[in-house]
């Protein structure tokens, strides 16, 4: 499909439908994990104490300090998924260092990136494209959810046929805001800008070749022929719905900082003591701060009626068991809802490995969601970079090994290999032993040692691991079992 096309398509769309509504809970998401949940409207999204209401006689804090557990439940995710970077064989040695060398040093920050960006917009979107400054060497990089309009056709798959792409950015010629529109398909890309009033659109001369006959709308935009068998934007899931993991516990969270700030509120406020005068004998209030201060007395008029002359205190009763125990389930359903691991609930040094998957068991659920999804991603992103470099088969087997970075019980799991040892083959000891980073090494090793396995006695293995002696290999991931299924992927990602 041509640019024009997929322009005529993008006219024709709901424009107040699913890709706006998937901006601005995009935005939302946004908004609280940067800790600006909504508790924070009135202080301009400043988590702050002791503000103060003017217009209230008896309540004048007005604390909103923002709770950022959204932040934290999706940074968990992303350093469950994302710390050890997921591993790609396709059955070639020569293949393999292309992919490896063209993903580069920045792939493990990527992978993170991507993850805290699809649990924020549903959707995480990567670019890929040659630059042609540099000999068109493969590139790609993630691209906010907020720029992205996916265009889809109209068949039972909705495949998505094309991307629009649109951003605010300084021109660097005129010095002015300019809103930045590009249209890709499967075959070609359109550059066009708009002043911020969208009425005159303008030449964006932002790409250094482009294909003259093809310009559009009176060369108002250049054409340019991307190369690649689809289009170069690949969208990596958060879930099968493409929700944002905020949807599910927002309320939640507006709660908890409901009544913690309530309570915040009180705190200050109880300090605050008022004193209730009956029949004060003095001539006004500040005679009466007077006398208190200096004399450590006031004035009283008693009549003959028996009145209840003298000075009362007017104090608020905090309900505070209350308060605590609504705190305390809240923060319970905060995580239960979030499928997090509440970090109050790990107790040092009593966890054993069976708690501690009990404990880790729904926030598996939702990293293997999300890795049944980003699992056909990654193999369209293997697919571009195999075609950037001329190699690309649409037979191709690709296997991925994905990585969990969790909190393990070693001594457990060496006992377990050490027991295993005599009746489990070199290679898995490898992998699941504590003190081995690297499991292939770990193998050619013991061949240049002539052993056959860990050694004669079966406890040496525990006993270096509860004496201090596993180095640094807890702080490795935790390899999933069996070896990973081979995934054939469409070249077009779909």
């Amino acid at each position: 499909m041509d640019v024009k096309t997929a322009i005529k398509l993008y006219k024709m769309a709901d424009l107040d439908s699913e890709p706006k509504k998937a901006h601005r809970r995009y935005r939302e998401a946004l908004k609280y994990y940067l800790n600006k949940n909504d508790i924070t409207n009135k202080t301009d999204g400043e988590s702050k104490a002791n503000a103060t209401k003017d217009d209230e006689l008896l309540r004048k804090s007005d604390s909103r300090v923002s709770n950022n557990f959204h932040q934290l439940l999706v940074d968990q995710k992303a350093s469950y998924v994302g710390s050890v970077k997921p591993k790609f064989d396709l059955g070639n040695d020569d293949l393999n260092k292309i992919i490896d060398t063209d993903l580069g040093d920045k792939f493990a920050r990527t992978v993170q990136r991507l993850v805290i960006d699809s649990s924020n917009g549903g959707d995480a979107w990567l670019h890929v494209w040659l630059d042609e400054t540099e000999g068109n060497k493969f590139k790609y990089t993630i691209v906010s959810p907020e720029d992205i309009t996916p265009i889809y056709d109209n068949s039972i798959e909705r495949k998505i046929i094309a991307i629009k792409r649109e951003y605010i950015s300084l021109d660097d010629e005129t010095g002015k805001n300019y809103h930045f529109v590009e249209f890709w398909t499967a075959e070609e890309a359109a550059f066009f800008k708009f002043e911020e009033s969208y009425l005159e659109m303008l030449p964006n001369d932002c790409i250094i070749s482009f294909d003259k006959t093809a310009l559009i709308d009176e060369e108002a935009a250049n054409v340019l022929k991307h190369k690649f068998e689809g289009v170069p934007f690949i969208r990596f899931p958060n879930n099968l719905m493409h929700t944002n993991d905020l949807d599910k516990y927002k309320g939640l969270i507006d709660v908890y900082d409901k009544v913690y700030n309530g309570f915040v509120n009180d705190i200050e406020d109880v300090q605050q003591v008022i004193l209730v005068l009956t029949n004060y004998g003095g001539a006004d209030l500040r005679e009466f701060m007077s006398d208190l201060r200096q004399s450590k007395a006031i004035k009283i008029d008693i009549d003959s009626g028996g009145d209840k002359s003298g000075v009362d205190k007017l104090t608020i009763d905090i309900p505070v068991e209350a308060r605590n125990s609504l705190l305390e389930k809240t923060l319970d359903a905060i995580f239960l809802q979030g499928q997090g691991v509440n970090p109050t609930k790990l107790e040092l040094g009593n966890n054993s490995g069976v708690a501690l998957k009990m404990l880790y068991g729904l926030l598996e659920l939702k990293a293997s969601a999300l890795e049944s999804e980003y699992r056909v991603a990654f193999n369209q992103l293997i697919h571009y970079i195999l075609q950037a470099h001329n190699k690309d088969k649409d037979d191709l087997e690709i296997t991925q090994t994905w990585e969990r970075a969790s909190v393990q019980n070693w001594q457990e799991k060496a006992d377990m290999v050490a027991k295993l040892s005599d009746v489990t083959s070199k290679q898995n000891i490898a992998k699941n032993n504590p003190l081995v980073e690297d499991w292939e090494k770990e193998l050619k090793l013991l061949e240049e040692q002539g052993q056959d396995s860990y050694g004669t006695d079966p406890n040496v293995l525990a006993e270096e691991v509860s004496t201090g002696q596993a180095g640094a290999a807890g702080q490795g991931g935790d390899l999933r079992e069996g070896v990973q299924p081979k995934a054939k992927a469409d070249p077009k990602g779909n």
